[in-house]
C-alpha cells in the first residue's frame, strides 16, 4: 500500500522497483502540470487528484516501458498525461451520470456545479495534450485515436441511459471504447516510448485490452453487491443513474418474473432506496453476478496468456499480478 494525498493506493501488485520509484513522483508532476493562477480552477483540478486513486494506468505505462530502454523522465511525462486524461473522463462522466460521490467524497459537479466540472475536465485534457505534443507525432496520433474511442464509448453509454433493452454485444462495444482503451493505450505507449520490439508492443496492447474488459466486468459486479466503503461511492450507483451493467442487462433479457419485476422497478420515475435494494436482491439471487465474475476471470486468464512472449522479471511479474488483482477486488 502507498499513501497518496489523503488516500491509500493499493499497488501491492507492482513488483517492479523501477516502476514503483518512478511512480512515487507522479502526483507532484501531475500538480505541476495542472498549475493555474486561478485558485478556483486549481482547487477543482486537484480535488480528485488529492484523493488518490488506483494509479493503474500510469503504473502500466511505466511497467511497459521496462520491456525496452527505460527512460524514467520520458515515461513519467506520458504517464502524467494519461492519468490526467483518465481524471478528465471522471469529471465528465460524473456530470453525464449526475453522480454525487467519487473516491469517498463529493463529485466536482455536486460541489461546484455541472459547468465548473465540465470546464475542469476540459482543462485537464488541455494539460494532458500539452504534455503529449512534446513527443513525436506518431505518439500523439495514438493518443488522439484513443480519445476518439473514449468519447465514442461515452456517447454510446449516454445514448443508452435507462435503456433496459440494450444488448450484451452493444454493451461490450461501449466498455471496449470507454474502459479498455485506457488500459490498452498505456501498455502500447509505454512500450513504444521505450523502443520495444513490435511483437512486445502487440502482446502488451492485447494484454491491456483484455485486462481493461476484465476490470470493467469486475467493477460491474461490485456495483451490485459492493459496500459504499469499498466502492468509494453508493452501491448501485450505475443503476441509479441509468447505466445498466452486464449483470442487470443479462437478467433483464430473461423471460422470468424476476426480470419483469426489475424492469418495473427501473421504470419508476425516481426509484428510492427500498426499490433499489429490491433490484439488488433480485439480481444477486438470479446468479448473473457470478456468471459475469466468471467471464471476468476468463478474460484475466486470457490477458495473462499474452505475457508468454515477454522476458521474465519484475515487469512481467507485475502484469501477471495485476490480472489477478483485477478479479480479487470483486472476490
Amino acid at each position: 500500500m502507498t499513501v497518496v494525498g489523503a488516500a491509500t493506493v493499493d499497488d501491492r501488485w507492482l513488483a517492479s522497483a523501477r516502476a514503483r520509484t518512478a511512480l512515487g513522483d507522479l502526483d507532484r508532476r501531475m500538480k505541476d502540470a495542472v498549475a493555474s493562477r486561478d485558485p478556483g480552477l486549481w482547487t477543482m483540478a486537484t480535488a480528485l487528484l488529492d484523493r488518490g486513486g488506483k494509479r493503474i494506468r500510469p503504473a502500466l505505462l511505466l511497467v511497459a516501458g521496462e520491456f525496452g530502454t527505460f527512460r524514467p523522465d520520458r515515461l513519467l511525462d506520458a504517464a502524467v498525461a494519461l492519468e490526467l486524461l483518465h481524471l478528465a473522463t471522471l469529471y465528465h462522466d460524473d456530470v453525464l451520470d449526475r453522480a454525487v460521490s467519487r473516491r469517498h467524497g463529493p463529485t466536482a459537479n455536486a460541489q461546484w456545479g455541472d459547468a465548473a466540472a465540465l470546464v475542469t475536465g476540459t482543462f485537464l485534457v488541455a494539460r494532458a495534450s500539452a504534455l503529449i505534443t512534446a513527443f513525436d507525432d506518431c505518439y500523439g496520433r495514438d493518443v488522439a485515436r484513443a480519445v476518439v474511442a473514449l468519447c465514442t464509448g461515452q456517447l454510446r453509454e449516454t445514448e443508452n441511459a435507462f435503456h433496459t433493452g440494450l444488448t450484451e454485444d452493444e454493451y461490450m462495444r461501449i466498455i471496449a471504447g470507454k474502459t479498455a482503451t485506457l488500459f490498452e493505450l498505456p501498455c502500447r505507449l509505454g512500450a513504444r516510448l521505450a523502443d520495444a520490439p513490435d511483437r512486445i508492443v502487440t502482446a502488451l496492447s492485447r494484454y491491456g485490452h483484455d485486462l481493461g474488459i476484465a476490470f470493467q466486468l469486475a467493477d460491474d459486479a461490485l456495483d451490485v453487491w459492493g459496500s459504499a466503503e469499498r466502492l468509494g461511492k453508493y452501491p448501485l450507483g450505475d443503476v441509479r443513474e441509468g447505466v445498466y451493467t452486464l449483470s442487470v442487462l443479462r437478467l433483464l433479457a430473461r423471460a422470468t418474473p424476476a426480470a419483469q419485476r426489475v424492469r418495473e422497478l427501473l421504470g419508476l420515475l425516481d426509484p428510492g432506496a427500498a426499490q433499489l435494494a429490491e433490484v439488488r436482491n433480485l439480481v444477486l439471487r438470479s446468479g448473473v453476478v457470478d456468471q459475469v465474475l466468471g467471464e471476468a476471470r476468463e478474460l484475466a486468464t486470457r490477458a495473462r496468456g499474452h505475457l508468454a512472449v515477454l522476458p521474465e522479471g519484475p515487469a512481467r511479474e507485475s502484469l501477471w499480478r495485476l490480472a489477478d488483482h483485477a478479479i480479487a477486488r470483486a472476490g
